[in-house]
């Protein structure tokens, strides 16, 4: 062991911070990173019921092949569809068409059909759509809010828009989403 007063060229001397500072550091360090407003924001864009929609990436839990779902007796609500399994897990299963009052389209069982597992892990809610257009990536200062026609008309979920493509899709809350589906399976 070294002693700390005395220091060679590969050693520096060790000095403590006084508790303030040491306290200010850890306090910065510990607080949650804040996002610049032209930060990019990755997101999963998918198409129901003939409409573009996008969530938050992060928010994604995982997206699988449709699978059977299974109704649970006495649960008669338009947005609750069952259970549906998926590796071994049993999930719960929404109707994003109910929930956003959309009109299903003419093909329910068309090739691009997947389910969007939105998380977290172990309380997700999975539900189907048409097809999964992939992953982009946006800057958070080019959304813009969604206009009241939009954001209340559409179950209350699109809060923001973002150009994707040469075209706007509606980002939904997922928060917003899962309120709305547990709400259905009370």
């Amino acid at each position: 062991m070294t002693d700390p007063s005395r220091s060679t060229d590969m050693e520096r001397p060790r000095r403590s911070l006084p508790d303030d500072a040491l306290d200010a550091q850890t306090a910065a360090l510990a607080a949650p990173i804040a996002p610049a407003e032209g930060d990019p924001l990755p997101l999963v864009v998918f198409r129901v019921a003939g409409e573009r929609f996008a969530l938050p990436a992060g928010s994604v839990e995982r997206i699988f092949m449709p699978a059977p779902v299974r109704r649970v007796p006495h649960r008669n609500h338009p947005a609750f569809r069952g259970l549906v399994g998926h590796e071994g897990e049993i999930v719960l299963a929404a109707s994003i068409e109910k929930l956003l009052d959309l009109e299903r389209g003419s093909d329910p069982a068309g090739p691009g059909r997947r389910f969007i597992l939105l998380g977290p892990a172990g309380r997700g809610w999975a539900f189907e759509v048409d097809m999964v257009e992939g992953m982009v990536t946006v800057s958070r200062s080019a959304l813009r809010p969604a206009p009241l026609t939009v954001a209340q008309g559409k179950g209350t979920a699109s809060r923001m828009l973002a150009v994707v493509d040469g075209g706007e899709v509606s980002l939904l809350d997922p928060e917003a989403l899962r309120a709305g589906w547990e709400v259905t399976a009370a």
